[in-house]
């Protein structure tokens, strides 16, 4: 029996839009442990739903190739750059706009990718460039999201990444799963129009040095929202 697209190159097409498989599984509902038994599915309303959150056809998806080759659909005839703006982000604290933040986020962060297919940028202070990778997304995703501040600062990327300044410089957490691939945590920040101070910590590899950015906070977010209440 032929396989279809879906099951061929789902993980491959995973990479090539950007999407990691934590966001991809969070996003269908599923355990990240499913992901490949998902890529299995002959299920119709199953393969609708991925094609959604992957933003691409359905009828792609559905193909029936002997060789299926990602090549054969350009990049750009798929995916749309979208614009998160201020008013976009949803300001208040219940859990369903917790969760709208953070799918602007990691739709943020997706297509920041895109037009940064090398993922990293210069920082002036470090001369050196410090890299996007998954733990950045999820990371940034899970702690920027429970403020409208922190997440408004993460469309600020660019600026953060190339202008913040070195704070200190700390142990990661040994009991971290996110953090054992790195040696140290540097502490840095920048100060963002219409946010203020803003944090992001930077992991230091363990393996060759290089920097990831790992989370993005607005630091008076807690601040504020307690003078507002």
């Amino acid at each position: 029996m032929k396989q279809i697209y879906f099951e061929v190159k789902g993980e491959a097409l995973l990479e090539r839009i950007g999407m990691t498989k934590t966001e991809f599984a969070r996003r269908m509902g599923i355990r990240k442990q499913n992901v490949k038994v998902l890529f299995k599915s002959k299920n119709l309303e199953t393969i609708y739903k991925a094609a959604g959150v992957m933003g691409v056809p359905f009828e792609m998806l559905i193909g029936y190739k002997e060789e299926p080759d990602l090549s054969e659909i350009p990049f750009a005839s798929f995916v749309e750059e979208k614009v998160i703006t201020e008013d976009d982000i949803p300001k208040g604290d219940s859990s369903e706009e917790k969760r709208q933040r953070q799918n602007l986020i990691y739709d943020f962060y997706r297509e920041w990718k895109r037009r940064n297919p090398d993922q990293k940028k210069y920082n002036i202070a470090l001369r050196e460039d410090i890299n996007i990778r998954a733990v950045s997304l999820d990371e940034t995703s899970a702690q920027a999201s429970l403020t409208y501040l922190s997440t408004l600062a993460v469309l600020q990327l660019d600026a953060i990444l190339t202008n913040s300044w070195l704070v200190k410089k700390v142990p990661s957490k040994p009991n971290s799963k996110n953090q054992r691939s790195f040696e140290s945590i540097l502490i840095m920040e920048y100060v963002c129009p219409g946010v203020g101070r803003v944090k992001m910590t930077v992991g230091v590899k363990r393996s060759d040095k290089s920097k990831v950015q790992y989370c993005i906070t607005a630091i008076n977010a807690g601040k504020i929202k307690q003078e507002a209440d």
